[in-house]
């Protein structure tokens, strides 16, 4: 009888209190989950009814996280660009100022002096030109895989063929040889320094700029072509005009230095030179504009990753304070039912009367 009852009062009431423990011990595990990752759950199911707008929000965050990266990147492009053209600017200085001496000093010294410097600055030039950020050729545009000068400028065909035009100085005038090294420098035909996608009119290539997506439906022009005006309005190239001047000094020991035009020479390069170098300044301005412009851009793309972010947390973020109590009072009725069913295995029918 005695070992009926007990057998009874075990049997029954303690299964129910084991389904409890269970209960109670995917709880206590659930929880304690909760407060070592800081979330209500690791699946969106766990989320219950929030996991609609969970779902909704985690794309948004990485879309946002994309258009970030574009902006990093474009600004290092721009950060790259700005540096060589920099550089780009500084042989123009020691070009005009070289050219400032061959216009007061008319020496064999002087002329081979200049022209040495002007053939170093060719192959120092070309190599600026193909200056790359990361695998990207920040002068070739929307085609910035390949390079855009796609030889030595110092020893190219074009250089060969001013070469010719200069060394023509006296029998025809300084006017003449001018017109015709622009007109080979502004040529677009196959055969130049420049690369296929960058041989091209100095508009056709301002059009050419790497596009970068920087927000919902939103893309931006930025960096430079080579071969490109200094504004969509103007109709020459800074660095085709560098390149055709350094190119002239570079010939001058082909030329007779007594020859009556030569002052007239060097007189019309002085003068591209001043063009050159405001279209340079330009171009430098413009990179400035879009640097300034992307700074302002991922200032608001932070904001916003930041807003998305903290609402996702409002949506999957456990409360840790909350957690830990719910953790204190789950331990709690584990304990209790432990003692519970442990007495229950040791009632006979003594213990009910």
């Amino acid at each position: 009888m005695t070992g009926t009852i007990s057998s009874f009062g075990f049997g029954g009431i303690s299964s129910q209190l084991l389904l409890g423990v269970q209960n109670l011990s995917q709880s206590q595990s659930s929880l304690q989950l909760e407060a070592s990752t800081g979330v209500l759950s690791s699946s969106y199911a766990g989320l219950g009814a929030s996991r609609t707008q969970a779902l909704a929000l985690q794309p948004a965050i990485t879309q946002v996280s994309a258009w970030t990266s574009n902006v990093t990147n474009a600004q290092n492009t721009l950060t790259t660009t700005q540096t060589a053209l920099s550089q780009i600017s500084t042989i123009a200085q020691d070009l005009t100022s070289s050219l400032s001496t061959l216009g007061s000093t008319l020496t064999y010294s002087t002329v081979t002096t200049a022209a040495t410097a002007a053939q170093s600055a060719l192959t120092s030039l070309g190599n600026l030109l193909n200056t790359k950020q990361g695998d990207s050729y920040v002068f070739a545009g929307q085609q910035n895989t390949t390079a855009p000068v796609s030889t030595d400028l110092g020893t190219s065909d074009l250089a060969t063929q001013i070469e010719q035009a200069v060394s023509q100085l006296g029998s025809t005038s300084a006017d003449d040889v001018l017109s015709t090294t622009e007109d080979l420098a502004s040529n677009t035909a196959a055969g130049q320094p420049f690369s296929a996608a960058v041989s091209t009119s100095p508009d056709q290539a301002y059009q050419q700029k790497m596009q970068v997506v920087v927000g919902q439906s939103e893309t931006v022009s930025v960096g430079m072509v080579a071969t490109q005006s200094a504004t969509s309005t103007s109709t020459t190239s800074p660095i085709r005009d560098l390149m055709r001047n350094l190119m002239v000094v570079a010939s001058l020991g082909s030329s007779s230095t007594s020859a009556s035009d030569y002052s007239s020479l060097i007189s019309g390069l002085q003068s591209s030179m001043e063009t050159v170098t405001s279209g340079l300044g330009d171009m430098s301005g413009l990179l400035g504009v879009q640097q300034n412009s992307l700074t302002t851009q991922a200032s608001m793309l932070s904001q916003m990753s930041s807003a998305l972010t903290t609402q996702l947390g409002q949506v999957k973020d456990a409360y840790l304070a909350q957690v830990s109590t719910q953790v204190t009072d789950t331990n709690n009725q584990l304990q209790a039912s432990y003692s519970l069913i442990a007495d229950m295995k040791g009632m006979t029918l003594a213990s009910y009367l």
